[in-house]
């Protein structure tokens, strides 16, 4: 009997590798995301520490430097909100494309599995008749003799 042989398996290794590529680039993306998320912590854990000193200067001046300070940490926060929201939006357009990669890999995968049982049943069929076929074979040249 032949080997089992599946005639997609090209396309099937093709979809595997579309779909690795889609979970780096959903990998990837999250982390960017991640990465934002960090730096807001940061940003906002600067503008407390940076307040409680607010209450310390009596300097004119360094009040005034430490608004312009805070101003400016608040246009950062402002930044990275704005790229926490685009990096979501690239997280779902991402995430949408891995689920379509696998589900591409997934029929193949079904189709592959259904083959192979189909393969395997007339492997089974075909070695049962070989062996029927041996035995009574043999069982009939006895009789002969």
């Amino acid at each position: 009997m032949k080997r089992f042989s599946f005639n997609l398996e090209k396309l099937l290794q093709l979809r595997g590798f579309e779909e690795k590529n889609a979970k780096t680039e959903l990998a990837t993306a999250i982390s960017v995301a991640e990465r934002i998320k960090l730096d807001l912590r940061n940003t906002a854990a600067e503008r407390v520490r940076v307040n409680k000193t607010r209450n310390d200067t009596v300097d004119i001046r360094s009040l005034m430097a430490v608004e312009n300070y805070v101003n400016r940490l608040d246009l950062r926060k402002e930044e990275l909100l704005e790229q926490l929201a685009a990096a979501e939006l690239t997280i779902e357009e991402k995430r949408k494309s891995f689920t379509a990669a696998m589900q591409k890999r997934s029929v193949l995968d079904k189709l592959k599995e259904k083959q192979f049982a189909q393969w395997r049943k007339e492997s089974m069929s075909a070695e049962e008749n070989a062996l029927e076929d041996a035995v009574y074979g043999a069982k009939y040249t006895k009789e002969n003799l």
